[in-house]
């Protein structure tokens, strides 16, 4: 399957949402894992920031994350994080700090009513919107 698109079963995407939701002012982040670009895995991390602006987590926590993902033979497949009160737009900071290029960016934004979810491409500081498909329950 090719690298630009990414595959949520539901219960994935949802879980993902109510993270988002649960976090609220602040904004909440963590990664997505799987194989073949299909989320298998969601992994919630504590933004140390209490920030409504930016997210951090500690390289302990991240190299811990990273690990536990190795061990269940699944690769990262995006970093997500919300914008409380702003559209699903990397911002400039997004942008600088955003890891790896083969690795996606989800943002949620609760700017809205309903919550709106955005998956990105990042390549040298710039952005590219891709597709993302919900798998339904079976």
């Amino acid at each position: 399957m090719e690298n630009n698109k990414l595959i949520f079963p539901v219960y994935c995407y949802e879980e993902l949402v109510n993270h988002g939701q649960s976090q609220l002012p602040y904004e909440a982040c963590g990664l997505l894992s799987g194989r073949n670009q299909t989320v298998q895995s969601i992994w919630k991390l504590k933004n140390e920031l209490n920030s409504d602006r930016r997210f951090f987590v500690g390289e302990k926590t991240v190299n811990k994350t990273l690990q536990s993902i190795a061990k269940r033979e699944e690769k990262v497949l995006a970093i997500y994080h919300s914008h409380p009160t702003t559209a699903p737009i990397p911002s400039y900071t997004d942008l600088l700090n955003h890891p790896d290029s083969e690795v996606k960016m989800i943002i949620v934004s609760y700017k809205t009513k309903n919550p709106l979810v955005k998956c990105y491409r990042i390549q040298k500081n710039s952005y590219k919107e891709l597709p993302f498909l919900m798998e339904p329950l079976v």
